[in-house]
């Protein structure tokens, strides 16, 4: 049985992973080829963590963070996952 989680989108209860059904179709076309190769570079190039200034952990994956938050045109910058929560949609 799966735990349930708030949606990281909409804080809704899903079963789905960590967004709603909803909020994953949304996410995905928002999200295009070119997007996704611009966050792999990103994350492949990766050295230190923009927000909390550290390194690569085998334990925190790099992500992809959006300087603007929510804009998939915005300049990425290399996050720890942990670090790319925690700062959700703050800018």
């Amino acid at each position: 049985m799966k735990t349930p989680k708030a949606c990281l989108t909409c804080n809704m209860i899903t079963y789905n992973g960590t967004r709603c059904k909803d909020c994953t179709k949304r996410k995905d076309s928002l999200y295009d080829n070119a997007y996704r190769k611009r966050a792999k570079t990103v994350r492949d190039n990766a050295i230190k963590c923009w927000i909390c200034g550290g390194m690569a952990r085998s334990e925190d994956p790099w992500t992809a963070d959006h300087l603007i938050p929510s804009d998939k045109h915005s300049v990425l910058m290399a996050a720890h996952r942990s670090c790319n929560s925690r700062r959700g949609n703050k800018t």
